[in-house]
């Protein structure tokens, strides 16, 4: 979370050296959202556990269906399924929760970003062990789509992404309250957080 922060002050200080365009200058607010986002998952996360309840709808309701839709019904369906696990009397919540989110944004970069694609436009572009191009590779070439280049943008990005997934790892350690449960504060702050990361992962790739 600390890395994504630096990753944040870096595009703060390049965005304000620089002239830039309607779409960076939009990307570079949402950026500036989702580092606060992150920052305020990880101060709940610390805070003292709370008994009180909440209504459960604010756990379901979610406004990135139609947008996932776009992308591919499965993605719908998943996000809804994660919703569903989301429940502060679920012990398996956040293992059910972080798997389907995992999953949606794999699939994301996936068919928003095909590798077909980033090969026929960069034919050396880094790929991993398995031939695959790398996830940084497939954001460098969404931005550039967007006439943005530049470190600071792909790394905060990159970063973005990464400190989403080890949300993930730190909500799936066991180590919280009882068997694992989350109270209802932290569970609407998390799913605040994934929401908005998807939504911005799509806006970067689309």
């Amino acid at each position: 979370m600390i890395s994504l922060h630096e990753a944040y002050v870096r595009l703060d200080a390049a965005a304000d050296s620089a002239p830039n365009g309607p779409v960076h200058d939009y990307l570079v607010d949402l950026s500036e959202q989702e580092n606060a986002n992150s920052l305020e998952v990880m101060n709940a996360l610390l805070a003292e556990e709370s008994d009180s309840a909440g209504d459960i709808a604010r756990l379901r309701d979610t406004r990135i269906g139609a947008q996932l839709r776009e992308i591919s019904e499965d993605l719908d369906s998943r996000w809804r399924g994660a919703l569903f696990a989301l429940h502060p009397g679920n012990p398996d919540a956040s293992r059910h929760f972080c798997a389907s989110s995992r999953e949606i944004i794999i699939g994301i970069l996936e068919k928003q970003v095909p590798d077909d694609i980033v090969r026929r436009a960069v034919p050396n572009c880094p790929t991993t062990e398995d031939g695959r191009v790398t996830r940084r590779a497939k954001i460098e070439f969404a931005l550039s789509r967007k006439g943005i280049s530049g470190g600071p943008f792909v790394d905060f990005v990159q970063q973005d992404v990464d400190n989403i997934v080890e949300l993930f790892r730190v909500l799936n350690d066991g180590t919280h309250g009882s068997a694992g449960r989350f109270d209802f504060q932290r569970l609407v702050t998390i799913k605040q957080r994934v929401e908005d990361g998807i939504v911005f992962l799509r806006t970067v790739l689309c």
